[in-house]
């Protein structure tokens, strides 16, 4: 820190989240005079806002300019008192701060939609306003996004009207807006709205106590670094209080300063071992195409010898932002950093206000670029030969919610290369996940280095490393580079909900990050993929010290990976034997030459709107369904009678309707929705948990096989599938039922999808019945076990025994992640076959089945009821259900709970399931008035089946694979 033009350096110094000092420590030797030294320290004007002078016998401690306390440190109990009260201490100034900032989050909503309601009046009312934003959205709609709409832009203006003055007071730079080319637009704009519309400071007035709290927190950081940390941190609090999906669209989320140094520090290492170059030598040309604040170009400018600095600075340093606070903040992070090397304010050349994926179309005329001096800068990086690209792409692949009207725009050159590339090398049925930025990004650098030698580092979502879909982008990673380094951050909250919340993410967010360092040399001979997994277990913090101690990639302990022939990374421990089984189905791939036991299969049906077409009570569901219908078909009415070219995301009204991609794909198309009473069906929409289900095209998201798999209710009196967790299942274990209903997509765990293997397949009409079990299987079967009473039957039930044993699926666990199931030839077939016929009679009339004689335990003076409102509860030692006040169950055996489904046990399901739930105004009844013990019967059914079903599973053969060398004569 910085005293009267002097710098002083505490021993130690306690930092909080936002950098800010929250307290000093100072160690003196054991044979110095500590009154002395203390005295001496104050001369020099120490900080005693919080400080700690110890000498390792006695500590002093002064708050507030003041000593407060001495302590004995050869004894522990005044040591625990020293270390509390030093680190509850807050000073006055950071309440304000910490309390403004909370407020700040609170407020900016409020403030941003009376700016945007302002701005709004303007367009109607002020004639220079709407002239001047009229020539400012043109260039917007040139040079960022040509679909970008008006509210977007709107939206730009409150951030500038919001943060501007921040950007001068914490760095002292009051010629911000002058300095810089894009900011000089926005506030021509911005003083064009404030002439005739409203007073500025005085609109802003509220926040001055937030602005103020800041700008006197920010004052106590002398260092450049601290104040762009501390400004980068209160950026992110802006966007989680103003804007949340604009946040979620461009993954607003600060790289953390640890993982910045040792993705720039391995860049130049990379570049020394591989290239014998470095950063600043002549020729290395440098890009971070989503620069955000500029946190890569500042670290990149810090390490370049100062003698090529300024050569570097204005040729060979380039960065992209298409956000506009960011670009504020970035102009300001990276022109401080080069006046602090040199000594001279320079502004930065190679800093764009551009979408960098639209750099890929060669029809983007550098005119439209926003600003003259913009579109100049543009042009200069276009015309450079880039070998190196670092920073961190945006993460989100898709909004969650269609009503949410938040989607990722498309890039019309990019999305055609991935789709020619990672798209058409993919063997996975599902490729929406390659929409996601991230990839585009990875695209997109691989093509700017065209045929060059050349650095790629992406700190991003990881999910390419393992999820199928990817499986042609690391086939192209793998072609288009000769050296790939993957560091695996783990933390993805999704994949393992154990984790407790983001606290074990390297970012704070839900999806897993990794950072790539992909390598083309032509120096190469060979191609390598090294990866290494860091401790899942480590916090944030623990992740983020791990790097910082690693400082390098040359000090991670790699690991050589083989990828095998499906282009797997990670291949799974007992590949090779898995590979031999038999394959489920034709997509399921396979080294053998055995065929596949399917022919079909298929995702369980996804609806995108389950309050809607699902409910347990017939009446309410058709009204509720009805009632939908009138609005949507009210929609179809509306867009048929609009005129102009329409996107639908803007016309379409979201207060009634649950909207999804494909309902608005039938909105354009003008597809009616109709009810019909036969539409109404029963699914299986949990494990056992039947619900109705609307039934429909339109109304549910996808429905896939299903028309052809249960086309009639009396399909169902004769048609099975197997439902089993589908290809990247995040749930604790794996998990297969029959079912002889239409199948939910989620059946077993809300996180996974399910596909489904029916036994059978038909027209949409009922007719033409067919087995989906081939006839070449058959024929395998009777052949391997020389029995020609095999039917297909058999193996179908034979199927769903081997699918419950426990040695295949623990042995099989990650193989069961990575591709759908494959079959062995067990030893015993009709041991396996019989079983299966056992578990599928359980569980598929489990209805039907005699109840468990669990123990009623009633409630003296309460009147016996049988209604299920409030969820079910268990006793701490599962032995006991609490249905209701009247009422409890007993006697629950362990052995209930041994049988498990996905998460939970198949008990547990309908402790989950069965109770009344209201959401929306939309309520769901369980209870049947025309049966009323329906549930509390369902549960001893349960009960009894989950016993039942442990005890098969415990009996099965312990020998579930034969050896490949063993022949049919072996096996008479």
């Amino acid at each position: 820190m910085r005293v009267n033009g002097r710098f002083i350096v505490p021993d130690g110094t306690l930092q909080d989240e936002y950098h800010l000092p929250r307290g000093y420590w100072e160690a003196k030797d054991t044979d110095d005079n500590l009154e002395t030294e203390i005295e001496k320290k104050i001369e020099k004007k120490y900080p005693l806002t919080n400080t700690i002078f110890e000498d390792t016998r006695r500590a002093f401690l002064f708050q507030n300019g003041k000593e407060t306390a001495r302590f004995d440190l050869t004894k522990s109990s005044p040591v625990e008192d020293l270390l509390t009260t030093f680190y509850a201490f807050t000073e006055p100034d950071i309440i304000g701060f910490e309390r403004a900032i909370e407020e700040f989050q609170a407020r900016v909503p409020e403030l941003g939609k009376g700016l945007a309601t302002l701005i709004t009046e303007s367009h109607k009312k002020n004639k220079a306003f709407q002239t001047t934003f009229g020539d400012f959205f043109d260039l917007c709609r040139a040079s960022l996004n040509p679909n970008i709409r008006t509210d977007a832009v709107d939206e730009m203006l409150v951030q500038h009207l919001l943060t501007e003055r921040l950007f001068r007071k914490v760095f002292g730079d009051s010629d911000f807006v002058q300095r810089n080319v894009i900011a000089q637009k926005v506030d021509a704009v911005v003083q064009a709205l404030v002439l005739k519309s409203f007073n500025r400071d005085e609109y802003l007035k509220p926040l001055d106590r937030f602005y103020k709290a800041i700008e006197k927190a920010a004052e106590t950081i002398d260092d450049f670094q601290g104040k762009q940390h501390f400004l980068n941190t209160v950026y992110e609090r802006f966007f989680q209080g103003y804007s949340v999906k604009l946040a979620d669209t461009h993954g607003i989320v600060c790289t953390p300063q640890s993982m910045v140094d040792f993705m720039c520090s391995s860049v130049s290492e990379v570049l020394q071992n591989e290239f014998g170059t470095a950063l600043g030598a002549d020729g290395v040309n440098v890009l971070d195409p989503c620069t955000g604040m500029g946190n890569f170009a500042v670290n990149l400018i810090r390490r370049v010898p100062k003698k090529n600095l300024p050569r570097f600075y204005r040729n060979n340093l380039f960065a992209n932002e298409v956000m506009l606070l960011p670009y504020y903040i970035a102009s300001l992070n990276v022109e401080h950093a080069y006046y602090e090397e040199t000594g001279e304010y320079e502004a930065c050349d190679g800093l764009c206000f551009v979408d960098t994926l639209d750099l890929a179309d060669p029809r983007q005329r550098s005119l439209e670029l926003f600003e003259e001096k913009n579109a100049a800068r543009v042009e200069k990086q276009k015309g450079a030969a880039i070998t190196v690209i670092v920073g961190n792409p945006p993460y989100n692949a898709w909004q969650l919610n269609e009503n949410d009207n938040n989607k990722n725009r498309k890039y019309e050159v990019v999305d055609e290369r991935v789709r020619l590339t990672y798209s058409r090398d993919s063997t996975a049925r599902n490729k929406s996940a390659l929409s996601d930025p991230y990839v585009k990004f990875f695209r997109w650098a691989t093509d700017r280095l065209d045929s060059r030698d050349g650095i790629v580092c992406f700190v991003s979502n990881n999910s390419f490393v393992e999820q199928i879909a990817f499986d042609g982008m690391r086939k192209q990673l793998l072609k288009d580079f000769t050296r790939i380094y993957h560091l695996h951050l783990e933390g993805n909250v999704r994949e393992n909900p154990k984790l407790a919340g983001t606290t074990y993410n390297a970012f704070g967010i839900q999806v897993g990050v990794g950072i790539t360092i992909a390598i083309r040399s032509k120096r190469h001979t060979d191609r390598r993929l090294y990866f290494h997994r860091i401790d899942k277990n480590l916090r944030r913090q623990e992740k983020l010290a791990w790097l910082s101690q690693r400082k390098t990639c040359s000090g991670v302990p790699w690991q050589l990976l083989k990828p095998d022939v499906r282009h797997t990374w990670l291949v799974p421990e007992n590949e090779d034997k898995f590979a031999q089984f038999i394959p489920f189905s034709g997509a399921s791939g396979s080294v053998t030459t055995l065929h596949p036991i399917f022919r079909l299969d298929c995702v369980g049906v996804k609806t995108n709107r389950d309050q809607v077409v699902y409910d347990h009570n017939r009446s309410a569901l058709e009204t509720r369904v009805k009632d939908f219908i009138e609005e949507y078909n009210g929609e179809v009415d509306r867009f048929k009678r609009a005129k102009g070219k329409i996107n639908v995301d803007d016309f379409v009204r979201y207060d009634k309707i649950k909207w999804s991609r494909d309902l608005k794909a039938d909105l354009k198309r003008g597809r009616d929705c109709t009810f019909s009473e036969s539409k109404v069906r029963t699914a299986l929409y949990r494990p056992f948990c039947k619900q109705l289900l609307f039934f429909d095209r339109i109304m549910n998201e996808e429905v896939y096989l299903f028309p052809q798999t249960f086309p009639t209710v009396a399909s169902e009196s004769e048609n099975r599938v197997i439902v089993v967790s589908d290809v990247g299942y995040r749930a604790d274990g794996f998990s297969v039922l029959m079912s002889d209903r239409v199948v939910d997509q989620h059946l077993c765990a809300s996180v996974d999808a399910h596909r489904c293997f029916p036994f059978y397949v038909y027209d949409e009409d009922g007719s033409n019945r067919r087995d989906n079990v081939t006839d070449q299987i058959l024929e395998q079967f009777q052949t391997r076990y020389q029995d020609d009473s095999i039917t297909k039957w058999d193996i179908f039930h034979y199927v769903y025994g081997i699918l419950h044993h426990p040695g295949y699926r623990a042995k099989f666990s990650n193989n069961l992640k990575k591709s759908p199931p494959r079959i062995p030839f067990a030893p015993d077939f009709r041991a396996f076959a019989n079983a299966g016929h056992e578990l599928a009679e359980l569980h598929l009339n489990y209805e039907d089945s005699p109840p468990d004689l669990l123990k009623y335990e009633t409630t003296p003076d309460v009147p016996l009821s049988y209604e299920v409102t409030e969820k079910m509860k268990l006793s701490k030692d599962k032995t006991r259900l609490w249905v209701n006040a009247s009422l409890t169950l007993a006697d629950i055996p362990p052995e209930a709970f041994k049988y498990r489904l996905g998460n939970r046990s198949a008990l547990e399901w309908m402790i989950d399931q069965y109770h009344v739930i209201e959401d929306g105004g939309i309520r769901s009844d369980p209870n049947r008035p025309d049966d009323e013990e329906y549930i509390v019967r369902l549960v001893c059914q349960v009960v009894r089946i989950s016993v039942l079903t442990f005890k098969i599973v415990e009996a099965l053969p312990t020998e579930y694979s034969v050896p490949s060398t063993v022949t049919a004569d072996t096996l008479s």
